[in-house]
This record gives structure tokens, C-alpha cells and sequence, in this order.
């Protein structure tokens, strides 16, 4: 049986599928891009309250604890915190990102990054009580909006999703 596509079609058809191909790359290497940033201040900051609050508070060790290997391997917990926050997420925001509320990538990724705080507060918080748990709480919740923000700024400005902002005077 012949085929019902001319040459032409076929290779427009062939370019479609590869300027796709190609803007799924861009995306998603926009977002690991804004994952590198979000993640670095994240550290930043969480390195700081670990600093200040260790060992009553101290995220890398609680997920290596979590993770099966044990609070003393803070290494490994940062390690896979990092990747976490450079690779995992940004990877699964430049898959589900467009389909979050939010008229920026921006405002997406500060979606985004909420819906993954509420598993880490989950996660996390019950290891906590009194004053150590409201300082896990109010942090946590700011440096994951600050994370969701970087990514989808960063993934926006890189893959040509520019946005203007608004600016109240």
C-alpha cells in the first residue's frame, strides 16, 4: 500500500519531531540550569542553619538517616540532596511545569516547589518540636520558595519564556 505522504510531508513531519526533540532538551537543560542555582542558595542557606542549630537541626543528616545509611553520613545526605535538587526536580518540573498554575515559569516553579516542601515538611518535620520545629518550618518554607523561584526563572529565561515583570509603584 503507498503511503498517503508526499516527500515534502515527510520531511517537514521529520523536522517537527526534531525541532521537538530539540526544544525538550532545551527545556530541560534550562531547568537543570535553574535547579543548579535554586539549589546552590538552598544549601546556602540550610549549611547556615545547620551551622547555627546543629545538631538539633541538621537536614543532611536527617536524610541520609532516612535514606537507610545513617545520621552520620552527612556526606552522602548532601550528596543526595544536591542531585535531588540539581538533576531529580528540575527534570520532573520541565516534564509537569506547563501544566501548574501560575502565569510565569516563575510562578510555576514556586508551585512546584511547594508541592514538593509539603512531602519534605512531612518528611522532615516530625523529627522536630518547640522552637527547633518553628525554625524548620519557616525555612524550609522560604528556602523552598526561593528554590522554585530560581528554577522556574532561570528555565524561563533560558528556554525564551521571557517575562516582564510587575512592578508596583
Amino acid at each position: 500500500m503507498a503511503s498517503s505522504h508526499s516527500g515534502a510531508e515527510e520531511e517537514n513531519e521529520g523536522f517537527d519531531r526534531a525541532a521537538e526533540r530539540e526544544d525538550e532538551l532545551r527545556a530541560a537543560m534550562g531547568a537543570v540550569a535553574g535547579g543548579i542555582v535554586g539549589t546552590t542558595v538552598m544549601t546556602g542557606v540550610l549549611l547556615a542553619v545547620n551551622a547555627i542549630y546543629a545538631p538539633e537541626i541538621s537536614v543532611f543528616a536527617t536524610l541520609a538517616e532516612l535514606a537507610g545509611v545513617g545520621a552520620d553520613n552527612v556526606a552522602l545526605g548532601m550528596a543526595m540532596f544536591l542531585g535531588a535538587g540539581a538533576l531529580a526536580w528540575p527534570l520532573t518540573f520541565a516534564t509537569l511545569g506547563a501544566y501548574l498554575p501560575g502565569g510565569t515559569r516563575a510562578q510555576q516553579g514556586i508551585v512546584f516547589a511547594l508541592v514538593l516542601w509539603t512531602g519534605f515538611v512531612v518528611a522532615f518535620g516530625t523529627r522536630y518540636a518547640g522552637a527547633d520545629l518553628a525554625v524548620f518550618v519557616v525555612t524550609s518554607v522560604a528556602t523552598h520558595i526561593a528554590y522554585g523561584y530560581l528554577l522556574g526563572f532561570v528555565a524561563g529565561r533560558l528556554t525564551g519564556h521571557r517575562e516582564s515583570p510587575d512592578i508596583a509603584v
